[in-house]
């Protein structure tokens, strides 16, 4: 049965939102006036699925009910619970209506009764989310095919929902590491902006019209306050400025695919995140392979699911040595980006036909790594920021010091 989001008015003349389901529109509004309330507007919920013009439109249905597509944390409590629920035997289509039921959120709600809507009308479940890709990725479909396919969607569910903690297990991880130190650091400048602005030109006026020379540190921390003291402004407008051009620069995909390969390739945080992405890799590889999807095609959906469009370029390479003849561990070594290690799992699996299973356990192993990487990480990031903090905080002192000491020395001579 299709489901319809409503905008109505109470007993009271407040104004309520939400979905119901009916066999039309006219039934959807029958049924409002049943529940007495006044129906402003009734609109299927997949009405305007897939028009670009529509969401962007001022005023539009889809501004009005909230954010469209579904978080990773919140496809990932979707999945687990229908995962539960096909795996009891319900049916996807009451499996969907159950879940959407229970989702606090209207705009999560409203999306799985319109997949439900689709799937009621003798749709796939794959080709129900299809309507809704900013919701359920190319990969996150191209599994739920395959379990379809198979007769295994409950396990293929399960699988996607181990995948997506595991990935949201290490987006966290990364996001906490960096979290700290830009705390730290923000802090850090803070506190030599503080002194640089307030400290030093008092200490600056005592020493005006004295007649002597200062020091070259107590002159370059003088200019130096001056500086921030009359062109913050400036500052500022030039730090938003430059944030602006990045941001959209980044949009770009010539710039972004520039961007991706400077970045693996820096010293310290580059094979970081080589190890973020073959994790990534690898964890979406093994799922692929294990629902029964061939390799050419499952190099792609893992390939797509990369945001970085540096390493989607080596996957791409790597696809082309593939059907050309070439081993999985021979392309992925010419690749450069999967660590030895994994290659060397990889060449066992298609030894012993286990490679979805050796794709797995190099991407348990990868992430034991990216752990031990972040607390490494973090012990040598901490006191290095603290010793830079120091050290400007040593310089600004001494600019103050010199000075005295040297009108000491005058006094006393």
């Amino acid at each position: 049965m299709p489901a319809f989001e409503y905008r109505a008015l109470d007993g009271s003349g407040r104004r309520t939102t939400g979905l119901i389901t009916a066999e039309s529109e006219t039934a959807a509004r029958r049924q409002l006036r049943q529940q007495q309330l006044a129906p402003l507007a009734v609109r299927r919920t997949d009405a305007r699925a897939g028009s670009p013009a529509a969401a962007r439109a001022p005023g539009s249905w889809r501004g009005l009910v909230g954010p469209r597509d579904l978080s990773t944390r919140e496809l990932m409590l979707v999945t687990r619970q229908l995962s539960a629920l096909v795996d009891a035997g319900m049916p996807v289509e009451e499996s969907l209506a159950l879940v959407g039921r229970q989702l606090e959120k209207h705009s999560m709600r409203r999306i799985l009764m319109a997949v439900r809507a689709r799937v009621t009308e003798g749709k796939r479940l794959a080709d129900a989310m299809a309507a809704e890709p900013g919701s359920f990725p190319p990969v996150y479909r191209a599994l739920i095919a395959a379990g379809e396919a198979s007769g295994g969607l409950g396990l293929v569910l399960s699988r996607l929902a181990d995948h997506l903690e595991a990935e949201q297990a290490v987006s966290n991880k990364v996001v906490g590491a960096l979290v700290y130190p830009a705390v730290l650091a923000v802090v850090a400048l803070g506190v030599v902006t503080m002194l640089m602005l307030l400290v030093v030109p008092r200490i600056a006026e005592q020493f005006t019209g004295l007649g002597v020379t200062l020091p070259v540190l107590t002159r370059a921390m003088i200019a130096i306050s001056n500086g921030l003291a009359t062109g913050w402004p400036w500052i500022l407008a030039i730090l938003a400025g430059a944030s602006l051009a990045f941001g959209y620069a980044f949009r770009q995909p010539g710039f972004r695919r520039l961007f991706d390969a400077h970045v693996v390739r820096l010293p310290l945080i580059g094979p970081f995140f080589r190890q973020v992405e073959a994790a990534a890799f690898a964890r979406t590889m093994s799922i692929l392979i294990t629902s029964g999807a061939v390799l050419p095609d499952a190099l792609r959906a893992a390939g797509r699911a990369s945001s970085n469009h540096a390493f989607r370029e080596m996957v791409a390479v790597v696809v082309r040595d593939i059907e050309s003849g070439r081993g999985l561990s021979d392309a992925l070594t010419r690749g450069g980006w999967i660590p030895s290690l994994v290659v060397y799992m990889v060449a066992a699996g298609e030894r012993s036909g286990r490679l979805g299973e050796m794709f797995g356990r190099a991407a348990d192993q990868l992430g034991q790594d990216i752990d031990n990487s972040i607390t490494i990480g973090l012990s040598l990031l901490e006191p290095g920021i603290i010793l830079v903090l120091g050290t400007m905080v040593v310089l600004i002192v001494l600019s103050i010091l010199l000075p005295i000491l040297q009108l000491n020395t005058l006094v006393l001579g």
